[in-house]
C-alpha cells in the first residue's frame, strides 16, 4: 500500500503566521511606550495606521528642516537627538526603546525641527503623520502624552543653559539609569555604551570636564564601571545629589 504523502504548512499557514507575529510586535512596541494608555478604538487604529521597520546603525530617521513624515515608536536600539540653531547644535538626548521621535512635528511646523540619527541598530513602529493628526484630534490622552513629550524635549534645551555642568551630569545619569538601566551586583548598569564624549556632548560640556567629575563621584562612592558601562552604586543618594546641584 502506498504510504500517504506527508504536506507540510500551506503558505496560507505560514503567512497568517508571520502576520500574527507582526502584529505582536506591534502591539509590544506600543505597550512600552508614552502612548500605551489609549484605549480602542484610537489604539487599534494606531496600530492599524503603524508599519514595523529594521533600523540601521547611522540611519537618519529625521532630518532637521524637511518635511516630517511620521512619528516613530521605538522598539529596540539607540537614537541620537539634535537642533541645530545658527551654526551650533544643542543635544536633545538619546532616545531608546519605549521612547518617541520626530513628535514635534505634531505642533504644526511644516518642516522637522531637529533631527534624529540611529546609534545602536534596533526596530520602531512608524506612524504617518496624517494619520496620527486626525487620530489626535480626537483623542484627549493622545494629545497629553505628545504634548508631554514636546515639553520634555524644551526643558532639556533650558537645563543646558541654565544648570551647572554637574547638575546636568546628575541628570543625565538619572535619566540614563531609567532607561537602559539593568540589575548589576554593584547596583543598576547602563547598559547603553556611553562614551565620556557621547555624555560631554549630551550635557553641553567637555570630554576632560566630565572625566573628571565622573572620577568625582566614582570616589564618592555612586558610581562605578564594569566594561566602560556605568554602573550607579547608590541611585538615590545621585538623585538628592541631583535635587540640590
Amino acid at each position: 500500500m502506498e504510504r500517504p504523502k506527508v504536506r507540510g504548512p500551506t503558505l496560507g499557514t505560514e503567512a497568517a503566521r508571520g502576520e500574527a507575529a507582526h502584529e505582536t510586535e506591534k502591539e509590544r512596541i506600543l505597550s512600552c511606550s508614552p502612548l500605551a494608555p489609549l484605549a480602542s478604538p484610537s489604539r487599534q487604529a494606531l496600530l492599524e495606521l503603524g508599519t514595523l521597520e529594521r533600523l540601521a546603525r547611522r540611519q537618519r530617521l529625521v532630518q532637521q528642516g524637511a518635511p516630517p513624515r511620521h512619528l516613530i515608536l521605538l522598539g529596540a536600539g539607540r537614537v541620537r537627538v539634535e537642533r541645530t540653531s545658527e551654526g551650533r547644535v544643542f543635544p536633545l538626548g538619546h532616545r531608546g526603546p519605549g521612547d518617541l521621535v520626530g513628535e514635534s512635528a505634531l505642533a504644526g511646523a511644516t518642516v522637522a525641527t531637529e533631527s534624529a540619527t540611529v546609534l545602536d541598530e534596533g526596530d520602531a513602529l512608524l506612524v504617518p503623520l496624517a494619520g496620527l493628526e486626525r487620530l489626535a484630534a480626537a483623542d484627549a490622552v493622545l494629545r497629553a502624552a505628545l504634548a508631554a513629550r514636546q515639553l520634555e524635549t524644551e526643558a532639556r534645551l533650558g537645563s543646558l543653559l541654565l544648570c551647572t555642568v554637574e547638575a546636568r551630569l546628575l541628570e543625565f545619569l538619572g535619566a540614563a539609569a531609567r532607561r537602559w538601566g539593568q540589575p548589576h551586583a554593584a547596583g543598576q548598569l547602563v547598559s547603553a555604551p556611553f562614551t565620556h564624549a557621547d555624555i560631554a556632548l549630551l550635557i553641553g560640556s567637555t570630554r576632560e570636564t566630565v572625566t573628571l567629575l565622573l572620577g568625582k563621584l566614582k570616589r564618592a562612592g555612586l558610581i562605578s564601571f564594569d566594561r566602560r558601562r556605568i554602573v550607579i552604586r547608590d541611585g538615590a543618594h545621585l538623585a538628592a545629589r541631583a535635587a540640590s546641584a
